[in-house]
């Protein structure tokens, strides 16, 4: 009876110590400037955070997650919360077995910060390697675009001074060598991969609805439309992804997820050229194929090529766009829930 007594007083502490860890942002903008810290080496900008917090590690993780739930007791606008909620979501899913996101040179953004130890970066090139390998087990892995710019990374990184950092960079260079990537490329082919596309779905365009519902009211369409001129921003980098580009310069609204570079695309985005608006109902429809019914990469390519009259090199770019940034075409969904 005592034990279960002390039992209850020690959780009852630890729920306390933990509410009080969670709720100690007074305004967004403290919760914001908090993930940002957390985020620093992901971003595509230096900040000044005063230690690394590697990515997807076990200190990252939590910090995060109370940054989350801290973030809760705060002034939210509707937009905010849809967002806060979404990055809530995700925690559920398998994105913290890949912990080096390969939209990000982690490598040379902690290089040019200069805040980290090497033996603390061959520490984080080992989790990298660890936790591909518990994924592997679990059956989940990279697809064949992801596992290419992952390697890429490291064997560009392969002269590295420190021998710690060197041998670690080596040994996942090995594993990453005989690596073998899962043969689909949308999150269809991941673990509870369709639940996790339906959250990115309902998030960036701001309805419930399922994926086959969205492809028949965008093919549907396009077939009223025909293709008219628009210019295609690619560039040799998927650091950001390509909806960026379609965000208004002057209205730019905070928000909280690295991957857009913490603004909020909802509130962010920009009016859309009649050429713009058949661009993206083409990616939507793409976006669709990859992540959820399984397109390869050659359909999604001759699909690209067909619809916007691009070359192959250019429709390669627009899949590896859809496959690092899934779902994020649907932000241009209209208000009134239809394709644009």
């Amino acid at each position: 009876m005592l034990r279960q007594i002390v039992l209850l007083l020690v959780a009852s502490v630890m729920l306390l110590a933990c509410s009080e860890q969670s709720t100690k942002f007074h305004t967004f903008q403290e919760g914001q400037k908090e993930l940002r810290n957390i985020n620093h080496l992901l971003l595509s900008t230096t900040n000044s955070s005063k230690a690394s917090v590697w990515p997807f590690s076990e200190h990252y993780l939590e910090a995060r997650h109370l940054a989350y739930q801290g973030l809760k007791s705060t002034q939210l606008t509707e937009s905010q919360q849809a967002q806060l909620n979404y990055l809530i979501i995700a925690e559920r899913y398998p994105e913290r077995y890949f912990v080096w996101p390969v939209q990000r040179d982690v490598l040379s953004q902690a290089s040019s910060q200069n805040d980290f130890s090497a033996q603390s970066l061959a520490s984080w090139l080992e989790l990298v390697e660890t936790q591909l390998i518990t994924a592997e087990q679990s059956n989940l892995k990279l697809n064949k675009i992801e596992l290419k710019l992952l390697h890429d990374m490291v064997k560009s990184h392969l002269d590295n001074n420190d021998e710690s950092v060197q041998t670690a960079l080596n040994k996942l260079d090995q594993y990453l060598t005989q690596y073998k990537p899962r043969s689909k490329l949308g999150l269809v082919g991941l673990a509870n991969g369709k639940d996790w596309y339906q959250s990115k779905l309902n998030y960036f365009s701001g309805e419930t609805k399922p994926p086959l519902n969205w492809l028949s009211q965008i093919q549907m369409s396009l077939k009223q439309q025909v293709s008219t001129d628009f210019v295609l921003p690619v560039s040799d980098s998927h650091s950001t992804p390509l909806v960026m580009n379609y965000f208004s310069d002057n209205h730019q609204h905070n928000g909280l997820d690295w991957q857009l570079e913490f603004v909020d695309p909802r509130q962010s985005k920009r009016e859309l050229t009649q050429g713009e608006q058949y661009f993206w109902q083409v990616m939507m429809e793409t976006d669709l194929g990859i992540h959820y019914h399984t397109w390869s990469e050659q359909q999604a390519r001759v699909n690209l090529m067909k619809r916007l009259g691009v070359k192959q090199a250019q429709a390669e770019w627009l899949i590896e766009d859809i496959v690092l940034y899934p779902g994020m075409s649907f932000i241009f969904v209209s208000k009134e829930g239809t394709a644009l």
